[in-house]
């Protein structure tokens, strides 16, 4: 098992919800509000959104193909967008 952290700005919502929640066997997962990140020296680009307010943060725990399937998804989403989410995997060692 491995637990993907999702961060990202409220600005996508919908779509990192619209990945967790398409039936990819992720049964429940947390989300984390007001998110506090730390701005970059040199911004990537003109953004719709601060980068160090408003962000959310997701974590779900699943089986390692599931978080493949996760990842790229999340990866084409960033592609499209450009910033405003990062992902992070880490294996679970174990489930109470």
């Amino acid at each position: 098992m491995e637990t993907l952290f999702i961060i990202y700005d409220e600005h996508f919502e919908a779509q990192v919800r619209a990945i967790i929640e398409r039936g990819m066997g992720v049964a429940r997962y947390t989300r984390i509000d007001n998110v506090v990140g730390a701005r970059m020296v040199q911004p990537q680009g003109p953004a719709s959104y601060l980068a160090d307010r408003r962000n959310r943060m997701i974590l779900a725990v699943a089986e390692g193909p599931t978080i493949a399937q996760l990842v790229g998804e999340l990866r084409a989403l960033r592609a499209r967008e450009g910033h405003g989410l990062r992902a992070f995997v880490v294996p679970v060692s174990q489930v109470v």
